[in-house]
């Protein structure tokens, strides 16, 4: 089959219909003397070009949107997997978090204990008291979760700083008692046989009632004394009835004096500790015998040495 086109005179035998411009498409068979025509418009034929010009298009622009397509899947589910993780991350911080919490608040309550018994008037004690508020990142966006676990981590900070103050003034508490508790005369200086205790009694030389202002504690000549507690010696030598002394300052008022002494291992202005030997028992001044008398004084005035003494009494 061939087929031929002819244009048809547009002005003068064209066809026309509206002014419309129209193209004749003539079909002739090779087996037949009858031709065929189709009239085709020219609007039509610019609608079948966009057509197809569409339908070129669209096929190049298909495998791209494919592609694109695929990535965006791709990229859309790298996303979903980094979601997930993150908030699985964001679920273990929230559990450390909460062991942090608890640790944090066990110390508080310890602290605010010690405080109680050092006597310390702790500012922080309500703050520490009241503790942290829970929290739970489960069904929060990870934005949402950033802001919670921030808002968490400067909480803690927060509790955390007001235990290192209040920490440090328990340190300095305890530090202020354990040296009133080491310059405490809380053991007895020497171990023998208690001749007399603190109070009434009547005067081994006169036979007349007599205060005893201390405690004599009957031992060899010689046996050695100590320190009960911290301090400064303030005299040595002799002073009156006590025969040969030894005084020491414990400070915080407290005053120590060990009379009748045979000889002395310190000298005033020594600082000594707790269990030094200072000197030993002898018959020196006004004694019956072998013996050191004892005495303690807190702001001058005389006490009972045996209430200050923590360790049990033994004979040597």
């Amino acid at each position: 089959m061939v087929a031929s086109a002819a244009f048809l005179n547009a002005k003068s035998g064209g066809d026309t219909v509206m002014n419309k411009k129209f193209y004749t498409i003539m079909i002739v068979p090779h087996a037949a003397a009858k031709f065929r025509r189709i009239k085709i418009s020219k609007n039509f034929l610019i609608a079948a070009g966009c057509f197809l010009g569409l339908v070129f298009t669209a096929g190049l622009m298909f495998p791209h949107y494919l592609l694109r397509s695929s990535q965006l899947s791709a990229n859309l589910q790298r996303l979903s997997l980094e979601n997930q993780e993150l908030r699985k991350a964001n679920e273990k911080f929230d559990e450390s978090l909460a062991d942090l919490r608890t640790r944090l608040a066990e110390f508080e309550t310890k602290a605010t204990k010690f405080a109680m018994m050092a006597g310390v008037d702790d500012p922080q004690s309500q703050q520490l008291a009241a503790g942290g508020s829970s929290f739970d990142l489960k069904g929060l966006s990870p934005k949402a979760s950033q802001a919670v676990i921030e808002s968490e981590i400067t909480t803690l900070k927060e509790r955390s700083g007001a235990l290192q103050d209040t920490f440090r003034v328990l340190d300095m508490a305890f530090q202020k008692q354990s040296l009133m508790l080491s310059s405490t005369p809380s053991i007895y200086p020497v171990h023998g046989l208690l001749g007399n205790g603190y109070g009434w009694r009547r005067d081994p030389f006169t036979g007349m009632r007599d205060f005893h202002q201390g405690l004599d504690l009957v031992a060899p000549i010689g046996t050695k004394v100590i320190a009960p507690a911290d301090g400064i010696v303030t005299k040595v030598g002799p002073s009156g009835g006590f025969g040969n002394s030894v005084f020491i300052s414990h400070g915080y008022g407290i005053i120590t004096r060990y009379g009748h002494l045979a000889s002395y291992n310190v000298r005033v202005g020594q600082r000594v500790k707790r269990g030094d030997v200072i000197a030993t028992v002898g018959t020196t001044g006004r004694s019956t015998g072998p013996h050191l008398h004892y005495e303690l004084l807190v702001h001058q005035r005389n006490v009972d040495p045996i209430k200050y003494i923590l360790e049990e009494y033994r004979t040597f």
